[in-house]
């Protein structure tokens, strides 16, 4: 199973082997994601915390706030869906979940850290915009610090 995974997210919009591993194109994968989570549960982002996501932890990145764990959360988010060829699944790589996985550890890390800051900052917009929101403290404090 993990090699059709990890064949899923390879070049994960064209098929490219050279990838924009940037701000911009983060920006872009998460709020593709976001969207996503829009779509599916309107209020994913209450069980997010800004302060504690990390996306290169399975546990605190944002499958894993909301579902326990990053792998789990594939699923029960229908992103990966094992009952079905693989074209039906998306990729967690174009929607933000997950780091492009160029071969070199430092690109990864840089990319991880990249979606960490662009999910953080989607977060706490909607945090901010929700008064019943758990977090919604933390959003406001975190957005007029220019976090």
């Amino acid at each position: 199973m993990w090699s059709w995974i990890h064949t899923l997210t390879g070049g994960w919009l064209t098929g490219a082997t050279s990838y924009d591993i940037s701000p911009t194109s983060a920006r872009e994968r998460v709020q593709r994601g976001a969207s996503y989570l829009d779509s599916v549960n309107p209020h994913w982002y209450r069980s997010v915390d800004p302060v504690t996501l990390e996306l290169s932890d399975s546990s605190h990145c944002v499958l894993g706030q909301m579902h326990g764990d990053y792998r789990l959360g594939l699923g029960r988010s229908h992103l990966l869906n094992m009952g079905s060829s693989p074209r039906a699944s998306l990729s967690p790589v174009a929607y933000g979940f997950q780091a492009t996985d160029t071969g070199d550890e430092d690109i990864t890390a840089h990319d991880y850290d990249l979606l960490t800051a662009a999910w953080a900052e989607a977060v706490r917009m909607r945090h901010a915009t929700d008064e019943g929101s758990p977090f919604d403290d933390h959003a406001k404090a975190g957005l007029s610090a220019g976090a």
